[in-house]
C-alpha cells in the first residue's frame, strides 16, 4: 500500500535567476477552506513580490495557480513536483520577485519546477501511514510479552497508560498481515479499533 509524505513544518528556500528571486515555501495544509488565509499571510511576508504561484494537494484533491505568469509555466510544474515527491496535505507556494529580465516560457517553467523541487527535497517530512488504531488492556504480567510483540512486528505504539490494567494505544498499518488477536490470545482485551492516519518522521 502506498504511503504519502507530508511536510512537518513550514520551510523556505530561495534561488535566483537573472536577478529574479524565486522563494519556495512549503507547509502542512489540511483544510482547503484556509487557502486564502494562508496566501494572505504569505503576501504580507513578501509584500513587494510580483507573483505568488502555488499548488496544493489534500488527500487526492489538488489545485494550482499561475497567478499571472504565462499559462502552464508555474502552478502546473509546482503541482507536478508535489506529486513526484509523493507529497500530500501540503501547500507549496513559489513567490517571485521580478528582476527585470523576461525568462521565456521554457526557462520560466524549469525555474518554477526547480524552486519547487528544492524546497520539497529540503523540508523535514512525516510519512503518513494509513492505519487502524487499536486500544487494548493488558494485565501487568503480560505487558512485556505484548510490548515486545508490537515492536517486533513494527506496529507503532502511540500511548501507554499504567493503571489497574495497562492501556496501550497502537497503530496497525492496513497492509499488516498478522492476526494480532490470535497471536496474543488470552493476553489482551481489545476495547476499540478506529481508522487512523499515523505520522512518522523520516
Amino acid at each position: 500500500m502506498k504511503n504519502y509524505l507530508t511536510p512537518a513544518e513550514k520551510s523556505f528556500n530561495q534561488i535566483e535567476v537573472e536577478k529574479s528571486k524565486f522563494i519556495g515555501i512549503i507547509l502542512p495544509f489540511n483544510d482547503k477552506s484556509k487557502l486564502q488565509e494562508e496566501l494572505t499571510a504569505i503576501k504580507k511576508e513578501y509584500p513587494k513580490a510580483r507573483h505568488y504561484c502555488y499548488a496544493y494537494k489534500v488527500g487526492e484533491e489538488s489545485k494550482f495557480s499561475d497567478d499571472g505568469e504565462p499559462s502552464g509555466t508555474a502552478g502546473k510544474p509546482i503541482l507536478s513536483q508535489i506529486e513526484q515527491s509523493n507529497l500530500t496535505n501540503c501547500l507549496l507556494v513559489v513567490v517571485r520577485y521580478f528582476g527585470g529580465t523576461l525568462l521565456g516560457s521554457g526557462r520560466l517553467l524549469r525555474t518554477y519546477l526547480e524552486a519547487a523541487k528544492q524546497i520539497a527535497e529540503k523540508c523535514r517530512k512525516f510519512e503518513l501511514i494509513i492505519s487502524q488504531k487499536w486500544r487494548i488492556f493488558v494485565e501487568i504480567d503480560n505487558f512485556e510479552v505484548v510490548k515486545k510483540y508490537l515492536i517486533r512486528n513494527n506496529f507503532f505504539i502511540i500511548n501507554i497508560l499504567f493503571n489497574d490494567k495497562i492501556c496501550i494505544d497502537f497503530a496497525v498499518p492496513l497492509d499488516a498481515s498478522q492476526n494480532i488477536e490470535e497471536a496474543l490470545y488470552g493476553k489482551i482485551e481489545v476495547v476499540g479499533k478506529v481508522d487512523y492516519l499515523y505520522r512518522r518522521e523520516i
